[in-house]
């Protein structure tokens, strides 16, 4: 889609020791109908040669800024990812999940529609050990109990560094609830886009 004046949209990818599936997750945000886009591959002390390798060959295409690092875990892989972006949005995505070729644009646009919502997000479908799909509202008060959303927000960047940013110091997890929490709690809401655009891993 060509949108006069379109925004760059960086593509956070974290990757720890992801050779199988890294490939998969890469190609999915390269068909994306939107054009200006980024893709942030952050390589978090991977140590086995197939993701090493793949990594160095995907470090080459022209769309990919690979960041290496040492092994610090995956929030600190995503704001490492965030700091190199150029970027005025955001949208994250794991190096074992993928997403459907229109998802950038329609996350795009669905913002622009409901400007008082700080991001978007998309339902979930589940493959792997578990099939389905997830379709879930944003409710704050939940929020606070269980994690109602997928980490794969798309937000714009001043919002994500003014009032978010990922706790480095949560290495076991959570780390995206804590992140949704503190969103909401800066009046920062999500609003949920209808459709199955993510695919999560299980």
């Amino acid at each position: 889609m060509k949108i006069l004046n379109s925004p760059l949209i960086s593509v956070i990818v974290p990757c720890f020791n992801s050779g199988r599936t890294i490939k998969r997750t890469i190609l999915s945000i390269k068909k994306q109908t939107w054009a200006k886009k980024e893709i942030i591959l952050v390589n978090d002390g991977s140590t086995d040669g197939l993701t090493i390798n793949t990594l160095k060959e995907l470090g080459k295409e022209k769309i990919v800024k690979l960041i290496n690092q040492e092994n610090n875990g995956l929030a600190s892989a995503r704001n490492k990812g965030v700091n190199k972006s150029s970027g005025i949005f955001l949208f994250f995505l794991d190096a074992d999940d993928w997403i459907e070729p229109q998802t950038l644009e329609m996350m795009y646009l669905h913002l622009m529609k409901n400007k008082k919502y700080g991001y978007v997000f998309p339902d979930i479908v589940l493959e792997g050990k578990r099939k389905g799909l997830i379709e879930k509202e944003f409710n704050l008060f939940e929020q606070f109990f269980l994690n109602q959303l997928p980490y794969c927000i798309f937000i714009s960047k001043e919002n994500f560094t003014k009032y978010g940013i990922y706790d480095e110091n949560m290495k076991l997890g959570y780390e995206d609830w804590d992140l949704n929490i503190r969103l909401g709690t800066n009046k920062i809401f999500g609003k949920r886009l209808p459709l199955p655009l993510f695919h999560y891993d299980v």
